[in-house]
């Protein structure tokens, strides 16, 4: 009886082990920094793939019903890649696990839009047309028409994750991100941060996502 006891305890302690070492493994597969990701995501019966801005391989984007539901939301009608902006982690095979999308267009530049790399900040809409930046040289302002000089900003990052900046001896112009998904009622495009502009007493709704720069 004993041994059968003992016999017992060494399989369930064995199969505790190999449980563990599973989770462990499971966990260290996605054990990489956060990166920063961007290209064109295609969709097929088989799931998303990623080709990533400048890069010609397609890399196997891990399934996600947050993915499925942005792109449903974003692209359209017929459409089978979008471009997508996310903060995610790459596995040693080159799978791709996405944690935040930053952003999903069906229009615009793509990989050729450059706007985030001197940025901490970008705030848009597509009609009116208007781009703004908050870089650490201020406030930089884009519209259909011209782009405006950087105005020097004071800026605070409030509790609630909002942000607000604004120009310094009454320029005219405050910038307000709010951490509220946005998306773009002429486009479908879909951001992670919604945006308020407030120009010469005029207001302004948009919407906004994290640059490449460090941010405030």
């Amino acid at each position: 009886m004993s041994a059968f006891l003992c016999q017992s305890a060494r399989i369930t302690l064995a199969t505790a082990v190999l449980l563990t070492s599973g989770c462990s493994l499971l966990s260290d597969r996605w054990a990489g920094g956060q990166q920063r990701l961007s290209g064109l995501l295609e969709q097929s019966e088989s799931g998303f793939v990623l080709r990533q801005c400048g890069r010609d391989n397609a890399q196997a984007v891990s399934a996600n019903d947050r993915l499925d539901e942005l792109f449903a939301q974003s692209a359209q009608p017929g459409q089978t890649a979008i471009f997508v902006d996310l903060l995610g982690r790459v596995d040693s095979a080159g799978r791709v696990r996405s944690d935040e999308v930053l952003r999903m267009q069906s229009h615009g530049r793509g990989c050729a839009d450059r706007s985030a790399d001197a940025a901490q900040w970008v705030a848009v809409q597509s009609k009116p047309a208007w781009r703004v930046s908050l870089a650490a040289n201020g406030l930089t302002r884009n519209d259909a028409e011209r782009s405006y000089s950087p105005q020097p900003v004071v800026s605070e990052q409030l509790p609630d994750g909002s942000l607000s900046a604004r120009g310094l001896e009454d320029a005219g112009i405050e910038l307000w991100l709010y951490p509220q998904a946005c998306q773009d009622a002429i486009t479908g495009d879909y951001f992670h941060m919604s945006a308020t502009l407030l120009l010469n007493g005029e207001r302004y709704q948009g919407c906004a996502y994290q640059g490449r720069q460090t941010a405030p």
